[in-house]
């Protein structure tokens, strides 16, 4: 095997880390909510499947959804147009950042210490990958339009969105108007935009 074929072959095992990242956590989310009784798709957030009942799966998916993320990273890096600026480099450690926020979300669930570690490294996910959709789009926006045109588009506008619905889960858990699912919208949003993003770096091994 030369060597094309197996950087090729490592970029799609990177690429597919990022596509199923998303579709198994949230297969998890789902399959937890159901085995939980009471609870509430409005009002519960995600991490409180990481406490009480069956928490080990939650906080287990927590962890595998960062190292999944971790390694999508390295195909980012990889499959990103050279030279990287300052954006799109600063885009990929952003991406590293928000994994790593969700891993040790699970590592510190809601009950460990009055939820302040949970809440310290949720919040910087939030903050992180919002950061790393625009700093993705502010790289590729002047780039290859044939090849990262209508990619660059859809980062912006997943980046702005997500900002937007951060700031609403913000005033919702304020005002107690569907926490839950306000997190949620927030979140497939953002999540969304890994898997997305793998499926890019996926079809560019086919270039």
């Amino acid at each position: 095997m030369n060597d094309n074929v197996s950087n090729t072959r490592k970029q799609q095992f990177y690429a597919i880390c990022g596509i199923i990242a998303p579709i198994i956590f949230w297969i998890m989310v789902i399959v937890e909510s159901i085995l939980r009784p009471g609870y509430s798709q409005y009002y519960n957030f995600v991490s409180d499947l990481g406490v009480g009942h069956l928490a080990i799966l939650q906080n287990i998916n927590f962890i595998v959804f960062g190292i999944l993320t971790i390694i999508f990273a390295l195909g980012l890096r990889n499959g990103l147009p050279t030279p990287q600026g300052r954006s799109l480099k600063a885009g990929v450690w952003f991406v590293i950042l928000f994994a790593l926020g969700v891993l040790l979300a699970g590592v510190f669930p809601e009950s460990f210490l009055s939820a302040n570690p949970h809440n310290i490294v949720s919040a910087t996910a939030f903050v992180a990958i919002i950061a790393a959709q625009l700093l993705i789009w502010q790289g590729l926006k002047n780039r290859d339009k044939t090849v990262w045109g209508r990619y660059a588009t859809y980062s912006f506008i997943s980046g702005l969105l997500s900002l937007i619905l951060v700031i609403f889960l913000k005033v919702a858990i304020l005002y107690g108007f569907y926490p839950g699912l306000s997190q949620r919208v927030f979140l497939i949003v953002s999540w969304a935009w890994i898997g997305i993003t793998g499926i890019k770096l996926y079809r560019l091994t086919h270039k």
